[in-house]
């Protein structure tokens, strides 16, 4: 993505390299199923500017001629023009585009980008291989995050590395003759070799930090630059000419095949899993010795170099900079615009085309002009770190306009009154976090109980149950609270919620065992949990748990999801003592967001944009079908009857009314919405104990 110093000889296989790397990004970001390793690409660039970065600050450490203000600046001047103006462009549509939440994301990611740490930002926030179809246009930033604390950190270390080792007898600047040095070989080579010393400890470090980080904390391992060391390592070492390039022609030329081979082999068939284990824990390695490889071949006798330094794709890698800043917001966009996950033929060819052709006019009118400026270096800094927290301050104070009417407005509301969250016919009573509905104008004491109890997932079925028993002649108990696995027996769960929370859910508890299961009056208990969470303790959109278990020791339960399991089966045995009619209440299908079912921004309403509002499938795959699989499992081990609500929800509009409150919870609309399937399915449950009594 960088290119090298004007005192550096010029390699045109390297800007073909380049090009490999940002077209390989590309088709990744526009289908992922055709090159799956494409998104490797970026750790090729890292190589690359190892190499290219190492051989600047060490040429001239060895002239004497190195300045740190003038190497940043030369970076600065690099870096910044292209990226602001693709921020400040981004920042235009986002501001027309994006629904709410998308927004304040974009905000801050731009915010986080400027200041040149948006790694540190989607560190926090994002998997990027989930959000490659979400709404995030500067995720791509992250690895200028990484190459930006490169370029800090770098200079620092080989600048202590001359100062250790005594380079008294260097060469000044008046000593030298063309773009050679006084200094003897030997001297030279000495100190060199002292720092690729140095940078197998990096290396070393920066890979056993990843490897373990990796299941620690995977997006840590991902985003950080202290993860990526080796990469940079990598380059650097060949910049230091331990290898020595080779003049013999057949030499080279297997250099550079095996070199295209490793890459081409890595953009097909590394994935995010690779051999079992994540690529981050070597897969990431194969394509950066690929790189490594192809630098070290002689540019002149392989073939290989030669191709890679043609003019279409030496021009490519000149543009690839702009490239990779351009495409990735373009992709997104469009998604946002037109609603769809999945980019068709002719969106593709559009997008190819947009992106190449800002990128060219990035090259021309903005990079190139801006690399020839003659602005003084302390300017040049001075300019950056001002436009910095002009940036930084100003995406701070646009957060705050998220629902801001002249950018964003609601769906026009239905003029209907919202329905009531249980059956009108039906009286509600509370005592002790108990809500009684009295359906029946028989005696209490007389009529029987359906009870639902669960978490904040339970109300989506107090409407059903409420008409169910209505019609059915039972009245109804309602017990739960968000947040809190209904589970019977000695469970102490630990969650991020607060002390209090935590005892509000042990009273919930409490109640079901002690005034619903004893009860003889309930013969039916449905109940309604957030699965996604409470089986693996993450949920959904969460790579750490939020919600634990302890073992009776006070140690945390290592196998979360088997102790869930063991916890919910010795409920079904509690209550099937107790003579209970068990049913378990499925979870509805979850949103990745919902922003784009209740907000209609600006662009979209200009232009008559058709309302999208659809469940993502691909999201549904990855964060809760594993809790579907896992409850289906556990009902047909355990001959237990379930209502699955997934079924009847084809799409989250019905009738043009969106009947969700968020991204999985359902409002009134939709807790109406299911009444008529749950009173079917409840009635062949109910025929089905009949028949088998």
């Amino acid at each position: 993505m960088h290119l090298q110093s004007s005192k550096t000889k010029y390699r045109a296989d390297i800007d073909g390299v380049r090009a490999l790397a940002v077209l390989s990004v590309f088709l990744f970001h526009l289908h992922p199923s055709l090159l799956p390793g494409g998104f490797l690409g970026v750790d090729v660039f890292f190589v690359i500017s190892g190499y290219l970065i190492t051989s600047i600050i060490l040429r001239e450490h060895h002239l004497r001629t190195f300045s740190f203000a003038h190497f940043y600046a030369r970076r600065v001047k690099r870096i910044f023009p292209a990226l602001f103006v693709v921020i400040i462009l981004s920042t235009l549509i986002a501001i027309l585009l994006l629904p709410p939440e998308a927004y304040i994301n974009f905000m801050k990611s731009a915010r986080y980008a400027s200041g040149q740490l948006s790694n540190v930002f989607f560190a926090r926030k994002v998997d990027y291989f989930d959000e490659g179809f979400s709404s995030q246009p500067l995720l791509h930033t992250w690895s200028l995050g990484v190459e930006e604390q490169f370029y800090l950190f770098w200079p620092f270390l080989i600048f202590l590395c001359f100062r250790i080792w005594n380079t008294s007898n260097t060469a000044h600047p008046e000593d030298r003759s063309h773009d050679t040095t006084r200094v003897t070989a030997g001297i030279r080579q000495g100190i060199n070799n002292k720092i690729a010393g140095i940078l197998f400890l990096f290396s070393l470090f920066s890979y056993v930090i990843c490897y373990i980080l990796v299941s620690e904390n995977y997006n840590l391992a991902f985003y950080m630059f202290y993860t990526r060391v080796l990469e940079f390592c990598i380059g650097g070492f060949i910049s230091l000419g331990i290898l020595p390039e080779s003049e013999k022609k057949s030499t080279n030329s297997i250099l550079g095949f095996l070199g295209i081979f490793l890459l081409c082999y890595s953009f097909f068939f590394i994935k995010e899993e690779y051999l079992g284990r994540s690529f981050l824990q070597f897969g990431v390695v194969i394509p950066c010795i690929g790189t490594a490889l192809i630098i070290l071949a002689n540019s002149k006798s392989s073939q290989v170099n030669r191709i890679l330094g043609t003019r279409p794709l030496s021009y490519i890698g000149k543009i690839s900079y702009s490239l990779y800043l351009f495409h990735w917001p373009v992709i997104i966009f469009w998604k946002t615009y037109s609603g769809q996950h999945d980019i068709g033929m002719a969106a593709s060819l559009c997008i190819i085309l947009i992106s190449f052709t800002l990128s060219t006019l990035s090259y021309f009118l903005i990079e190139q002009p801006a690399r020839k400026s003659s602005f003084h270096d302390k300017h040049i800094l001075i300019y950056a770190i001002l436009i910095i927290i002009v940036f930084a301050s100003s995406f701070k104070q646009l957060e705050k306009h998220e629902i801001a009417p002249w950018r964003i407005t609601k769906y026009q509301k239905t003029q209907f009154e919202p329905p009531k969250q249980y059956a009108p016919e039906c009286r509600e009573t509370q005592s002790n976090q108990i809500f009684f509905y009295e359906c029946q104008d028989t005696s209490k004491s007389d009529t029987p109980i359906i009870a639902l109890v669960g978490d904040s997932h339970a109300p989506h079925f107090l409407r059903s149950t409420t008409e169910w028993a209505s019609k059915n002649g039972y009245n109804v108990k309602f017990s739960g609270i968000a947040g809190c696995p209904m589970l019977l027996g000695d469970v102490n769960i630990q969650t991020e919620l607060s002390d209090e929370y935590k005892k509000s859910c042990d009273v919930v508890r409490q109640i079901f065992k002690d005034h619903i299961v004893p009860d003889p009056r309930v013969e039916i208990i449905l109940i309604a949990q957030r699965f996604d969470l409470f089986h693996n303790g993450m949920g959904h959109s969460s790579t750490k748990r939020t919600i634990t278990f302890k073992d009776p020791q006070g140690e945390i339960v290592k196998d979360h999801t088997r102790y869930y399991r063991d916890q919910l089966s010795y409920t079904v045995r509690t209550l099937e003592k107790a003579d209970k009619k068990l049913v378990i209440l499925k979870q509805v299908p979850i949103f990745n967001t919902i922003d784009a079912c209740n907000w209609e921004p600006l662009i979209k309403k200009l232009s008559n944009q058709k309302r999208v509002c659809e469940f993502d499938t691909k999201f549904i795959k990855k964060w809760q079908q594993p809790s579907i699989d896992f409850i289906n499992d556990f009902a047909s081990t355990h001959q237990v009857d379930i209502f699955d609500p997934v079924p009847f929800f084809d799409n989250p509009l019905q009738d043009g009314i969106n009947t969700y409150n968020d991204k999985d919870h359902l409002n009134n609309y939709g807790t109406k919405f299911l009444v008529p399937h749950f009173k079917e399915v409840m009635d062949k449950i109910i025929a089905g104990q009949q028949t088998e009594n």
